[in-house]
């Protein structure tokens, strides 16, 4: 499978841009405490008509598969936005999570073994790919006549950014404390950590979103917002053969003052201090 994956969006000029990557990882017991991960990507390209010039951006992620993924151990996952349009560009990123987790057999009491696997579809099957098939009681097939339970399952909404990865906090659903995103701290900001005067290139936290505090030129590349993931060495056996997305969701938009409106951006917050004078 190719490590780069790219999701491109093209909108009208003056109006704001939405462009969704998803990366799907599959967290599959193999033996003892290895794991399984595999990539599917979901390439969506929505071309207007022709015009003179076009707002366009990409979400760039580069990510490195491994196929006997342990306990503990780090995988490649570098996420940055580049403007591959011909219009300068502001941008901003949301990160939504997905996680299921199957019933056990719990044969011996406790639940030391695999997956319980039933002989019947409950009518709506799961699939890897679309979360909106990710449901608690839902079944997930893996052969003629057996199927997986959904026992838990926890799902951002995309639409909503309060439900979006926050910043330097702890998850509540325990799934996902699990599984740590390595961010690229030296360049993220956010209320408690305020850059200096003249910085510059760099990213700010707030309400759910990763601002980018440059105006992007064509061709121009954002620092990367993550580098890895890493899946924790005491993951609990009830976790075994869970299924995670992490789905970054980006907008962009030309630099007119219509910005702070399309994104609500709060006044007298740093958000619109940020940009005051880049937007016209």
């Amino acid at each position: 499978m190719s490590g780069v994956k790219k999701l491109l969006k093209i909108i009208n000029q003056n109006k704001s841009f939405l462009a969704v990557f998803s990366l799907f990882l599959s967290l599959l017991l193999v033996v003892g405490s290895t794991y399984s991960w595999i990539t599917y990507s979901d390439e969506k390209i929505n071309q207007n008509e022709s015009h003179s010039k076009k707002l366009s951006a990409v979400i760039d992620e580069v990510f490195t598969p491994n196929l006997q993924w342990a306990q503990g151990k780090t995988t490649e996952k570098k996420l940055l936005v580049k403007n591959d349009g011909q219009m300068p560009a502001l941008v901003r990123i949301s990160l939504y999570e997905f996680f299921t987790q199957f019933t056990l057999d719990m044969t011996d009491g406790v639940g030391n073994g695999n997956q319980k696997i039933v002989s019947k579809s409950s009518g709506s099957d799961m699939t890897m790919e679309d979360t909106a098939t990710w449901k608690k009681g839902n079944t997930y097939k893996i052969a003629s006549e057996k199927y997986y339970v959904a026992s838990e399952v926890y799902k951002g909404d995309k639409t909503n950014p309060n439900t979006a990865y926050v910043y330097k906090k702890s998850r509540s659903f325990e799934g996902l404390k699990y599984l740590r995103i390595q961010f690229n701290d030296a360049d993220i900001y956010d209320e408690n950590e305020q850059p200096l005067p003249d910085a510059q290139n760099y990213w700010y936290y707030s309400d759910g979103y990763f601002y980018y505090s440059e105006v992007l030129q064509p061709q121009e590349k954002t620092k990367q917002l993550v580098q890895s993931i890493t899946l924790a060495s005491a993951l609990p056996n009830k976790y075994k053969g869970s299924l995670y997305q992490l789905i970054p969701v980006m907008d962009a938009h030309d630099v007119t003052k219509s910005l702070m409106k399309n994104w609500k951006v709060s006044s007298g917050s740093y958000v619109e201090a940020m940009y005051l004078e880049k937007v016209n």
